[in-house]
């Protein structure tokens, strides 16, 4: 009887790590909706206009040319294509609704929505400077899984560092082209906002403590 009871148990842990092992996989599927991976841009003609409160783009939206050779994962698909968008005005570390404040626009219904945008230091290499903005916020792709993202934008000064400083702290408006890398640090899993989805931490927290009571009861059995 207790061999008997003890297969039951056995056979009965088989189909919950079965159950959980699809369980896992579909999540697995789920996710792969998600973009994951990097890419770099550039402006071509178009220039940004900033302040040291904000940035502004011209024209608003500017179409970003996306590197085909260094797209990586998700975002190969949208490389040397023209559909691409970045928009503004972007206020400076102020916190913002991902969903409501698209920034890169990939068409078909894949955005990069953000959530704030902090300027950096000025940084001089001989008689030119070049300016970080440095950004952060959510993926959002056409199947509605979203993953976190982060990346900066580049300014090219023909001037001084101190010159540049200079000129932001008096408040002027400066114009200048643009280039930039953004990425998903999502690549390697874990990081998925998707409410269809159950967090992978939650489903393994479920299976191991499903397991621990099936082997606290076998070694219950075996005592009896």
């Amino acid at each position: 009887m207790i061999n008997s009871l003890i297969n039951s148990k056995f056979f009965t842990g088989l189909a919950a790590t079965a159950t959980f092992a699809g369980v896992m996989a579909s999540a697995g599927i789920a996710n792969a909706a998600a973009l994951i991976g990097g890419f770099q841009f550039s402006s071509g003609l178009d220039v940004v206009k900033l302040t040291k409160d904000d940035l502004n783009f011209n024209p608003n939206p500017s179409t970003l040319s996306i590197s085909i050779l260094t797209a990586t994962g998700s975002f190969e698909q949208f490389g040397n294509t023209s559909t691409t968008t970045i928009n503004g005005p972007v206020e400076f570390d102020t916190l913002l609704d991902p969903n409501n404040n698209t920034f890169i626009d990939f068409g078909s219904g894949n955005t990069f929505g953000l959530q704030k945008a902090s300027i950096g230091e000025v940084i001089g290499s001989g008689d030119n400077a070049a300016l970080d903005i440095q950004l952060y916020g959510t993926f959002f792709s056409a199947e509605g899984d979203q993953s976190q993202g982060a990346g900066n934008i580049t300014l090219q000064f023909n001037d001084t560092a101190s010159a540049i400083k200079e000129q932001l702290d008096a408040g002027d408006t400066l114009t200048a082209q643009f280039s930039g890398a953004v990425f998903s640090d999502d690549e390697f899993g874990g990081g998925f906002l998707s409410e269809s989805v159950p967090e992978p931490s939650a489903i393994l927290g479920l299976g191991l403590f499903a397991g621990a009571g099936f082997l606290s009861k076998k070694k219950a059995s075996n005592k009896a």
